[in-house]
């Protein structure tokens, strides 16, 4: 497949989740990151990169699943689920990047919400940042800085308004 389409599709996992990462609705992020996910996985699974494009698959799943579902029963389930796929594609050190990031996201979605999902996220963020650099994806790449960012942003929002919030209350 021409190298051209296989970026573009981390792209258009890109511009996706851009939308979803600075929303401050978490239906609405967790469903974004389900769309996301998907594309990504199509992405990593062409380049070559079984484990990040199984975890992102397993990622598209477990997002949508988190929308009606949350707990630790649920995050549990998703990481038994996730370690053993990924072992049944290791290739090499790289391939915990993807893995470790898959979890920590699981445990995000799962059994946090607010600015701790978001904080918890941003790690997430920086961690495939480092796998999307080394694998050369493009569109990994671009998602995982601006992820970052705009977590970054969102959570220093969202405190903000907690912050506003709470003064208001007290007066």
């Amino acid at each position: 497949m021409d190298p051209l389409v296989i970026q573009g599709f981390g792209l258009a996992a890109y511009a996706v989740n851009m939308v979803g990462f600075s929303t401050k609705r978490d239906q609405l992020f967790r469903g974004l990151l389900f769309v996301s996910c998907s594309l990504f996985c199509i992405h990593y699974v062409l380049m070559g990169a079984y484990v990040a494009g199984t975890n992102l698959g397993v990622n598209g799943v477990r997002s949508f699943v988190s929308l009606r579902f949350k707990g630790y029963t649920w995050f549990g389930i998703f990481a038994v689920i996730q370690t053993i796929m990924s072992v049944m594609v290791y290739e090499g050190l790289i391939d915990l990047l993807p893995w470790t990031a898959s979890l920590m996201s699981g445990f995000a979605l799962f059994c946090l919400s607010g600015i701790q999902m978001r904080i918890a996220m941003f790690s997430c963020a920086l961690t495939w940042m480092v796998n999307a650099l080394i694998v050369g994806s493009w569109g990994g790449s671009l998602n995982d800085i601006t992820n970052a960012t705009l977590l970054a942003i969102t959570i220093y929002r969202m405190k903000s308004a907690t912050e506003r919030e709470a003064r208001q209350a007290a007066l």
